[in-house]
C-alpha cells in the first residue's frame, strides 16, 4: 500500500490563488483591495480596505497590521486563529493539493545557528535577513537597501541621496519604484526621511536615517522571526511523525504460521 505523504506546502503558496482563498474565508474584497479582520488595529475599523492582494507574488498584507506578506496558509492561520497542521487540512479539504515528492524535505535543517541575535555579524542589515524581513522585500526594495548603507555615515547611519542616485546604484528604473520602497521601509519602521529645501526654496535631496536600532522595528522583527521559525518546527514536526506511521506500519507483527 502506498506511503501516505504530506502534502506540498510550496505549492500551496505558489498556486493556490490568494484572492480565492480570502474569498473561501469570507473576507470582503473590491478590486485588489479587501478589508482586514482585526479591525480592531485600524482608525474608523477598517473603513477603507487595508489590505493588498498580490495576484503576480501570490500574497496578501495589510499595511497596519502585517510587517510582512501573508502567503495562503499564513492568511488561513490569522483569520481563523489556526496551527500550522489544521490550515493545511482547511487546505486541503478546499483545493486540489499535490502530495511532496517521496524523499524531499519539507524544511531542509539549517547549517548555522537560527538565533535571531543582533550584532553578531559586521553587517548592518542582519536584523533585517535573520528575521525574515528580508526574503519578503521586493527585488527593487533588496536593491536600494544596501545603497542606502553603503553610502551612510558610519557614525550617524544618514545618507543625503536623490531618487536618481538610488536609481543609478541600485539598478533601479523608476523613481516611483523607489517612492515604493522607501514608503515600505518607513512602515518597517528602519528608516526616517528628512526633507530639505535649498536657499532658493526649491527641494533638494533628502536624508535618510536607517535606525535598525528602532524598538518598532524591533519589535516587528522579532514577530516576523518567531512566526517564521514556529512554521519551519511545524512543518520538520509533520514530516517527523509521518516517518514514525511508516516505521510502524512495517513494523507490525506478521503472522508467520502455515498450516504445513
Amino acid at each position: 500500500m502506498r506511503s501516505w505523504q504530506p502534502p506540498d506546502c510550496k505549492y500551496i503558496r505558489e498556486s493556490v490563488p490568494i484572492g480565492d482563498v480570502a474569498g473561501q474565508l469570507g473576507l470582503k474584497i473590491t478590486g485588489n483591495m479587501m478589508h482586514c479582520w482585526r479591525p480592531e488595529n485600524h482608525q474608523h475599523g477598517d473603513r477603507t480596505p487595508s489590505v493588498g492582494l498580490s495576484k503576480r507574488r501570490n500574497r496578501a498584507k495589510c499595511f497596519v497590521c502585517d510587517p510582512t506578506p501573508l502567503s495562503p496558509i499564513d492568511l488561513v492561520m490569522s483569520v481563523l486563529g489556526l496551527k500550522f497542521p489544521a490550515a493545511l487540512k482547511w487546505m486541503t479539504a478546499r483545493y486540489k493539493v499535490p502530495a511532496m515528492a517521496k524523499g524531499e524535505h519539507i524544511q531542509r535543517q539549517e547549517r548555522w545557528p537560527e538565533r535571531h541575535r543582533v550584532g553578531t555579524s559586521a553587517s548592518a542589515l542582519e536584523t533585517l535577513i535573520r528575521s525574515g524581513i528580508w526574503a519578503s522585500l521586493t527585488p527593487a526594495q533588496r536593491s536600494i537597501v544596501p545603497v542606502l548603507d553603503t553610502f551612510a555615515d558610519a557614525g550617524t547611519c544618514r545618507v543625503t541621496i536623490s531618487y536618481r542616485g538610488m536609481m543609478r546604484y541600485g539598478g533601479v528604473r523608476s523613481q516611483s519604484t523607489v517612492a515604493t520602497a522607501l514608503k515600505r521601509f518607513r512602515a518597517l519602521r528602519f528608516l526616517r526621511v528628512e526633507t530639505h529645501r535649498d536657499k532658493d526654496g526649491l527641494r533638494a535631496c533628502n536624508t535618510y536615517a536607517l535606525c535598525f536600532d528602532d524598538p518598532e522595528f524591533l519589535r516587528l522583527a522579532n514577530d516576523c522571526r518567531q512566526r517564521q521559525t514556529e512554521q519551519i518546527t511545524q512543518e520538520r514536526d509533520l514530516r517527523k511523525n509521518e516517518r514514525r506511521k511508516r516505521r510502524a506500519a512495517r513494523l507490525l507483527p506478521v503472522n508467520t504460521l502455515s498450516n504445513g
